[in-house]
């Protein structure tokens, strides 16, 4: 069996997005009296910390809150949502297991916030802020269906003939997708 199988998921390609989009939130930021750096790519420890999560969201024009009801920074409370061995941090293997947990969660009960920046990531290949039409519809379609997808397609794509594709940021990736405040919130994800 191979590695990938072992985690769960369905294609070779899929933990190879993975870990591309993992090395890239490895970042190994570091800040100290204001002012912020990244150290050598030789120094990746293979853990994303609060200062490399908040980093990625940054990258992406999201600017993470500073509380949450819960007392803690949101990255620190995505981090807390997803670190299975509470060390503080999000391993490889919290990695994985939260992106197969979302990816086959049909209740919408699984925390979404990391998996939706995941999600993005790994469309956003060449790391420029945004994905393409097609890629986000591949996206719904996985989490919505066809049914939801079809009826959606015009309100969310619409466009005529002589319009390029439309590209997404990551804030207009969570305008559809967030699921409290999303154009999909009441949709039902695909069983």
């Amino acid at each position: 069996m191979e590695e990938w199988e072992k985690y769960g998921l369905d294609k070779r390609v899929d933990y190879d997005n993975l870990g591309r989009v993992f090395e890239r939130m490895d970042l190994k930021v570091r800040s100290l009296l204001g002012f912020t750096w990244l150290l050598s790519m030789s120094q990746k420890d293979g853990k994303i910390d609060v200062q490399e999560l908040t980093q990625a969201y940054k990258n992406l024009g999201y600017q993470p809150r500073k509380r949450t009801e819960y007392g803690l920074s949101e990255v620190e409370d995505i981090i807390w949502e997803v670190d299975e061995d509470a060390n503080g941090w999000i391993d490889w293997d919290n990695f994985v297991q939260l992106y197969v947990r979302c990816r086959k969660d049909r209740t919408g009960q699984e925390p979404t916030r990391l998996y939706n920046l995941i999600e993005f990531m790994v469309c956003d290949k060449d790391g420029g802020g945004t994905m393409s039409e097609d890629e986000c519809m591949e996206i719904l379609y996985h989490r919505y269906g066809k049914e939801v997808m079809g009826k959606l397609t015009d309100q969310l794509f619409g466009k005529s003939v002589q319009e390029t594709e439309k590209e997404f940021s990551f804030a207009e990736f969570l305008d559809l997708v967030d699921p409290y405040n999303g154009i999909l919130t009441h949709s039902k994800r695909q069983t």
